[in-house]
This record gives structure tokens, C-alpha cells and sequence, in this order.
């Protein structure tokens, strides 16, 4: 069943909202970009690579740095500490980000944690609201139908380009 269909219709409106406050806070319009970063500096989050971890294993880095098999992850809570794959792309740092700042914003906790990759562990139902509410923070349904509304398509839009750390 693709992820829409999973979450009800509240819970959708509730991750809109989410998002358009969160914007809001931030004086971000539902059709401008909301740089992963900036929301993660507004909640008080440090990002990592996992060579900047303080006190990571050495063998846990080099895990870390050579695979594509993981995006992001929270690994902790207070001060909030957010690790990410510096080999993804621009596109998909941004996606990650923003998956794992939904983890923060609906208090998602780990259910444990990866011997190999010291990384949370977590329930899938939390996976798929983090990933809807994700992808709202990135543009909301209020930002889309904006685009509609001006017959924009894909590769029409002006190239954002982020520039992480």
C-alpha cells in the first residue's frame, strides 16, 4: 500500500499544519525553499558527519563513510545531535534532513540501536509519518498547488541549489 494511503486524511491535514507552522516561525511562504539546515539551527540541532562525532569508534566512521546504506540519523536527543551521509546528494541531504527533524517534531523516541552503525533503530510506523512529514516540510501542499496554478512542471522551476555545511 503506497504511504498515502496508510495515513489517514487527519493525520495528512495534521503534518500540513505541522509544516506551515513550522514555516511560519521561520517567515518561509508555502513556495520558497526551507533549507533543511535553518529548520534544524531553529530547534537546536548540531549536524555531524560522522567523522565529526565526538567520540565515534574508528571502525564505526570508516562503516559510516564508505556506505550509501544509511541517510541520517538522531543520535541524541539533548543537545539534539542529528548525523548525516555527506556522500548523498544536495537533493537528498535535504530529504534526509527533514525526515529526521520529523522524527524530532512528532518526539519519536529510538526503540534501540545498530551494533555495526551505532545508529537508532526505529518502529516503521514512525518511518512513514517522519517520511510524509518530511516531504511537506520541504514544499506543502499549499507551495504545490501554488506551483499548479502557475503551470509550472518539473525541470521548469528555478534550481535551488543548497549548499550544506
Amino acid at each position: 500500500m503506497p504511504l498515502i494511503q496508510s495515513l489517514s486524511p487527519e493525520f495528512r491535514q495534521r503534518c500540513e499544519a505541522i509544516a506551515t507552522e513550522q514555516r511560519s516561525l521561520l517567515r518561509v511562504r508555502s513556495f520558497e525553499p526551507l533549507p533543511a539546515d535553518i529548520l534544524a539551527t531553529k530547534l537546536g540541532a548540531t549536524l555531524f558527519t560522522p567523522d565529526q562525532v565526538p567520540n565515534l569508534e574508528p571502525e564505526q566512521v570508516a562503516v559510516l563513510l564508505t556506505s550509501d546504506g544509511w541517510s541520517a540519523g538522531i543520535i541524541r536527543y539533548n543537545p539534539l545531535w542529528i548525523v548525516y551521509n555527506p556522500r548523498h546528494a544536495p537533493a537528498r541531504y535535504e530529504s534526509n534532513l527533514m525526515h529526521e527533524i520529523a522524527h524530532v517534531l512528532f518526539n519519536h523516541k529510538p526503540v534501540g540501536f545498530d551494533s555495526v552503525t551505532g545508529l537508532p533503530k526505529r518502529k516503521q510506523n514512525n518511518e512513514d509519518e517522519a517520511t510524509y512529514l518530511g516531504g511537506c516540510l520541504q514544499i506543502p501542499k499549499r507551495g504545490l498547488l501554488w506551483a499548479t496554478q502557475r503551470n509550472m512542471q518539473l525541470g521548469t522551476c528555478k534550481k535551488i541549489k543548497y549548499q550544506p555545511f
